[in-house]
């Protein structure tokens, strides 16, 4: 009975180190992926105006004067 609780406890735990290396491995091809992915879009801050604008809300649409 030892012998098979020990079997098991090791087999578990190799269980475990396999899963912790899977999700290292995923956890960095995220980040390439972000890294990659971050130069196609646009991350400058955005002005008042420019929002505005984007969403709607400018003064002309909402009815209200700055």
């Amino acid at each position: 009975m030892t012998d098979a609780i020990t079997r098991a406890m090791r087999e578990r735990l190799d269980r475990l180190h396999a899963e912790r290396e899977a999700q290292g491995g995923y956890a960095a091809r995220v980040r390439s992926f972000v890294q990659n992915s971050a130069a196609l879009f646009d991350r400058r801050p955005v002005g008042r105006d420019e929002w505005d604008e984007a969403v709607g809300d400018t003064p002309e649409q909402t009815g209200f004067t700055r």
